[in-house]
């Protein structure tokens, strides 16, 4: 008779602690910024950056009231369980007490967009060039707010990424972070054509600790075998794309083949350079200084590895190009294409 008590009691327990369970799964402390009304402090940062054929310059003010409680003692607190990555990274974004941030960095640049008649495309370039230009720096294991990276004007992977992410979705983009844990990292991600979809995850990976193209993958993840190990958090409900993807994949086609061009072609110039030290000995010896025959492959050897010279500084010239200019793509992709690079009789 005992039994049914016992499990009666047990059973109770058990709903008491589920009960308990979940009012703290509903009282999950997340990051939150404690703002000062009486803190009216406000600061300048100043935007210098490259961006298609000039720079973008020019200053924003900004109250110091949410970055000081960005920085005060529990704003990043960590939720021991029941965490969403996806809730976590958005609340970081999304903070309202970073609204006048968002407000003042969205405003410059729209007013930069409305007097150069940027396409969509472009925007997110501009934003995306924007974080790019923050210098890189690891921050240690707390993510900051997007305020403290705007303010102190750098910031590691995640920093930037979710930064970028916040201003793509404040302005509509769909778009969110891809976290790699086993290499420690975090990049960017836009929705865009599937030419640049990575791992088919539906969106388009953006590098935010350097310059890259909107699509192109770091070599940090192009070495790892496993590198389809990923998770994607969506930031916001924005819905607009990136539509450019078709001509960042044909810059980086261009790219790679430029390189196995240039590869071959060294490979040619050492073995002809040899060709020729040899050519050289032999005419340098006086036996040899009428040998016509021996001269004329000479001079057809050496005028075939100045060309080839020429050929390679072409090449390299085109990467250049590419490399140094992805916040470019619009002229990288027409310079291209349009054939205005001059290009030999074996296609360099």
């Amino acid at each position: 008779m005992k039994k049914p008590r016992i499990l009666l009691f047990s059973l109770l327990i058990l709903l008491l602690l589920a009960a308990g369970i979940g009012l703290a799964a509903d009282q999950i402390a997340y990051p939150s910024i404690p703002v000062n009304q009486y803190d009216t402090s406000t600061t300048a940062v100043h935007l210098d950056f490259p961006f298609m054929e000039g720079r973008v310059t020019g200053d924003i003010m900004l109250d110091l009231a949410p970055y000081n409680g960005a920085k005060s003692a529990g704003a990043k607190s960590m939720p021991l369980f029941g965490c969403s990555p996806e809730r976590y990274y958005s609340v970081i974004a999304y903070d309202p007490a970073q609204d006048q941030m968002y407000a003042e960095l969205l405003g410059f640049f729209d007013a930069y967009s409305e007097d150069h008649s940027l396409t969509g495309d472009e925007y997110i370039e501009l934003l995306t060039t924007y974080v790019q230009n923050i210098p890189y720096k690891t921050s240690g294991r707390e993510i900051k707010f997007p305020i403290e990276t705007v303010i102190e004007e750098w910031g590691d992977c995640d920093d930037k990424s979710i930064l970028l992410a916040g201003l793509l979705d404040k302005k509509g983009y769909d778009a969110g972070v891809f976290l790699f844990k086993k290499d420690n990292h975090m990049a960017a991600g836009v929705k865009g054509g599937y030419q640049t979809d990575y791992e088919n995850s539906g969106y388009s990976l953006i590098e935010t600790t350097r310059y890259a193209y909107i699509g192109e993958v770091p070599e940090l993840l192009h070495e790892k075998s496993d590198h389809g190990n990923y998770a994607f958090y969506r930031i916001g409900d924005g819905t607009d794309v990136y539509t450019a993807s078709w001509q960042i994949q044909t810059i980086l086609d261009v790219r790679d083949t430029a390189y196995a061009a240039l590869d071959l072609l060294y490979q040619a110039l050492n073995g002809l350079g040899r060709t020729i030290g040899s050519e050289k000995t032999m005419l340098d010896d006086p036996e040899n200084a009428s040998n016509t025959t021996l001269r004329s492959a000479y001079d057809l050897h050496l005028d075939e590895y100045n060309e080839g010279i020429e050929a390679g500084n072409r090449i390299r010239s085109v990467l250049h190009m590419i490399n140094s200019e992805p916040y470019n793509r619009e002229n990288v992709y027409q310079t291209i294409v349009s054939g205005r690079l001059i290009q030999s009789r074996d296609g360099w």
